[in-house]
């Protein structure tokens, strides 16, 4: 069996009680919900977790639940029939019985719609499917692992998730630490994804000096343990070359990037924002429309983001959509009408 330090690096105290928990629940075959910040590496906590269990040898079937629109999700979890739906040329078994003998995970779970929730509760109950068209129900053997990037529970408490599924899901629940609670797990962490970045991207490796760890220590890492990859790759990729003067050392000065607090960031963000003559709409605008994309589409992550209840985000939202296509319209008859001038 293979042991958890080849899946994932650690020597904090906080990962290797985190460790521990994994080992012990891959051990079992219960629905399983892993829970964690963005970026904290909930995917390959699940992957880890099939790599040790019983069902090792069986298929895994990863969905990215926000990454599918509702009107496709039903069919692509559950499957369908030939004629199913207009556009369903064949059948198709859908992910839930493409993982029978193995693992599912459905990562994202917070973000599967509220109507969804009902087939996906009746599938676990009953451990069948029934795709789309179909007149009977498919057995299945599937262990589930859902992830979700909010607590659950507090889904729950707002109304935004069956309280039913939630218990059925949350049958034993993992919490994957932040970077920030294991910052000992650093430099370990920088050396396997060096290695890889170096491999993937066909830049030369370069080892990352004392002083250069201690500036990624320092940092909060509020984008876990992806925002950290990036740092890496960023540092290796954007390298000068021997010939400029380049080592094979990362040094500290080259992570200045880092060096800026988050409290200092708003201002800076204003007077860039002032200077290019952004106004307070766009920004706004704008804002929101990463927190959506960085969310994938989840708008109670995103308005969390922005620091908005969920209504207050949709409202905004839809205010701000509406200008755009009222000042894009104008823009348009303003265009006409210069047309119009000229032809007269």
């Amino acid at each position: 069996m293979k042991a958890i330090e080849d899946l994932m690096v650690g020597e904090s105290e906080a990962f290797r009680a985190f460790s521990r928990d994994l080992t012990r629940m891959a051990a079992s075959d219960v629905t399983l919900l892993i829970e964690g910040e963005n970026g904290s590496g909930k995917s390959s906590a699940a992957r880890a977790v099939h790599a040790l269990g019983r069902r090792a040898e069986g298929p895994l079937v990863e969905v990215e639940l926000a990454a599918l629109s509702p009107s496709l999700l039903e069919a692509e979890l559950f499957g369908h029939e030939e004629g199913a739906y207009t556009g369903a040329h064949r059948a198709r078994l859908g992910r839930f019985r493409r993982a029978d003998g193995g693992t599912l995970v459905l990562d994202g779970i917070e973000c599967l719609p509220y109507e969804l929730q009902v087939k996906l509760l009746r599938a676990l109950q009953e451990r069948t499917v029934e795709p789309l068209g179909a007149e009977e129900a498919f057995p299945i053997d599937v262990r589930v692992i859902a992830t979700s990037g909010r607590s659950l529970r507090a889904a729950v408490d707002a109304g935004e998730f069956r309280e039913d599924l939630y218990y059925r899901l949350a049958v034993v629940t993992l919490l994957v630490p932040p970077l920030r609670a294991r910052a000992a797990d650093i430099p370990a962490l920088v050396g396997r994804l060096a290695r890889g970045i170096a491999d993937r991207a066909g830049v030369p490796l370069r080892r990352f000096g004392p002083d250069a760890l201690a500036r990624l220590a320092e940092h909060t890492w509020p984008g876990n343990v992806r925002e950290l990859e990036n740092a890496v790759e960023r540092a290796l990729v954007l390298a000068p070359d021997a010939a400029g003067g380049g080592t094979l050392e990362v040094l500290a000065a080259e992570l200045e990037f880092l060096a800026e607090s988050i409290a200092d960031a708003p201002q800076r963000l204003a007077r860039e924002a002032l200077s290019h003559g952004v106004s307070l709409g766009t920004l706004t605008s704008a804002m929101m429309e990463e927190a959506l994309h960085e969310e994938r589409g989840n708008l109670s992550a995103a308005a969390r983001r922005v620091g908005l209840s969920r209504r207050a985000f949709e409202y905004r939202h839809a205010k701000l959509t509406e200008t755009r296509a009222d000042e894009a319209d104008d823009a348009a008859a303003d265009a006409g009408d210069a047309r119009q001038g000229n032809d007269g």
